[in-house]
């Protein structure tokens, strides 16, 4: 009987020996990452146009990766500055059922 329960014993610390590096392991794993919270995103028209003449030039959007991306598509006449109604009709399209 003393036989197993030093047996038991041995295999309990030899499972707690082998699960130690998992322990490790978990306790060492970063939280996941969070969004940046700069200026990438929720930009707004006024936090672009830093020099506040109303417009946002090709070097005011790089602020933005994601306005800067889509550039061509707000400057819309293709002045090289997005202009606030411009900017409006790129993210409101008029709709396509207007015959309705």
């Amino acid at each position: 009987m003393k036989a197993t329960h030093t047996r038991s014993r041995f295999l309990i610390a030899a499972a707690a020996a082998a699960l130690l590096p998992l322990a490790a392991a978990w306790a060492q794993t970063p939280p996941p990452a969070e969004p940046p919270a700069d200026s990438q995103q929720g930009a707004t028209f006024e936090s672009l146009d830093t020099d506040g003449d109303g417009r946002i030039s090709k070097t005011e959007a790089a602020a933005n990766s994601g306005v800067s991306s889509q550039f061509s598509r707000y400057d819309q006449n293709g002045d090289g500055y997005i202009e606030r109604s411009e900017v409006n009709a790129a993210n409101n399209p008029p709709s396509s059922d207007s015959g309705k």
